[in-house]
């Protein structure tokens, strides 16, 4: 059933189709990187955006669009008009639309007066990563106690010199998850660890992050820059994650 908003021009995420490119939506931007590509088209910018309803949706940009989103800022709710929607297929998805929104020639960004603070997490659950339920093609958001942290090692991948950390998540439960991040995510965890207080307590909370099997073992990485991770995020206490 299609959801009725107070506005008769505005369309929820949930109910934008290909068939047209005259949309116009209501969306908060919850988080935004540069795709960089050795290919003509250049770099690109992904935003993923969520309607007042929390459904999420992933949107790009070429480089000959940038000055189209100029307003698509971290954090702020915005009008968007005009864009076309395609499939969305791949390894990575960062929402579970079943489309992908594509900035155009004569896309229109506008400021809204909607006030939500709401990141519309959709925390998964250790169970769920590890019993093997979950389609490892759409991104996730976790969160846990970070522990048994290792130290930076560097590794080659692709010809080049990476920064990698490994260590465990646990949950309220005392689940266990390995995990595993990369280049800049590695550094942020390690210094959150080395400045955290001297019992070393504290959450980590990955969005948009990849479930991944190595070695037979299921870990969670970070996607790239679709990740994102927080440490002690508002709203949870690392006291109900010691056992």
């Amino acid at each position: 059933m299609t959801m009725i908003t107070s506005d008769p021009t505005i369309t929820l995420l949930n109910d934008v189709k290909p068939y047209k490119t005259s949309w116009k939506v209501e969306v908060k931007v919850l988080h935004s990187w540069t795709q960089h590509s050795s290919y003509s088209g250049g770099d690109s910018l992904q935003f993923i955006l969520a309607d007042k309803t929390g459904v999420k949706i992933h949107c790009t940009c070429k480089r000959v669009f940038f000055a189209r989103v100029k307003k698509l800022q971290l954090g702020q709710w915005r009008f968007i008009e005009n864009f076309s929607l395609t499939a969305a297929a791949g390894k990575y998805r960062p929402t579970s639309h079943k489309y992908k929104m594509s900035i155009l020639s004569n896309s229109n960004v506008t400021n809204s007066t909607l006030k939500d603070e709401d990141n519309f997490l959709s925390l998964t659950s250790f169970t769920e990563i590890m019993n093997g339920s979950l389609d490892s093609n759409f991104l996730i958001d976790v969160i846990g106690q970070p522990i048994d942290i290792g130290d930076i090692q560097i590794v080659h991948v692709q010809g080049k010199e990476t920064k990698k950390l490994e260590f465990t998540l646990t949950d309220t439960e005392d689940h266990q998850i390995a995990c595993c991040l990369w280049g800049q995510f590695a550094d942020h965890m390690l210094y959150a660890y080395k400045v955290a207080q001297v019992n070393k307590n504290f959450l980590c909370l990955l969005r948009f992050a990849k479930i991944n099997v190595y070695k037979g073992q299921v870990q969670i990485i970070n996607a790239f820059d679709s990740s994102t991770i927080e440490i002690n995020p508002l709203g949870f206490d690392v006291q109900d994650y010691l056992q």
